[in-house]
């Protein structure tokens, strides 16, 4: 018996259990995307959020706190809404006053100069040989349409190969 459980203690320690989060939302052409950025973390810092959402009792899918849907319009950047905790059938919007200084939805994303990744396709991993002949996975990658935003204006979009790189450091007679 204690070897049953000694092997069911090992199984149950290398596994890990994780809530896939709740994504942001960014409209194209009326086509809703989720995407990976969080472009109102370009305003506020993630802990600045949460004090102003009085952050309590998240669910384990949005540990943000928040949702926000995101439209490329007109070639401008906007947020069409913002809910406060995204995991009930019907999250309450959030005042755009207290984060904005404005009345209503949509808000152009006046403070965003960055990038939002929309994917078109699934992660690719990576790996190498090493020189003892181990397989080691060095990362991923996958292909993205990327729009360029300057002060809430959209400038260029291109489709990008997107590559994230966990080990480049080591030495390898062959990568995949």
């Amino acid at each position: 018996m204690s070897k049953f459980l000694f092997v069911i203690l090992i199984v149950f320690s290398n596994s890990s259990i994780a809530t896939q989060q709740i994504k942001e939302t960014f409209i194209v052409a009326g086509v809703s995307n989720s995407i990976d950025s969080n472009p109102l973390e370009t305003l506020f810092t993630y802990e600045e959020i949460h004090l102003m959402l009085d952050s309590k009792g998240w669910c384990s899918a949005n540990w943000r706190g928040y949702k926000g849907t995101w439209e490329l319009k007109n070639g401008e950047l906007f947020l069409n809404s913002f809910v406060k905790g995204a995991c009930s059938d019907n999250p309450p919007l959030i005042d755009p006053v207290l984060f904005f200084g404005e009345k209503k939805y949509p808000v152009k994303a006046k403070w965003f100069n960055a990038k939002i990744e929309v994917r078109l396709s699934e992660n690719r991993y990576t790996s190498c040989l090493t020189l003892e002949g181990e397989e080691v996975t060095t990362g991923y990658n996958y292909d993205a349409m990327v729009y360029e935003f300057s002060a809430g204006d959209f400038v260029y979009k291109s489709k990008q190969k997107i590559e994230h790189v966990w080990q480049r450091n080591l030495s390898c007679s062959s990568r995949n």
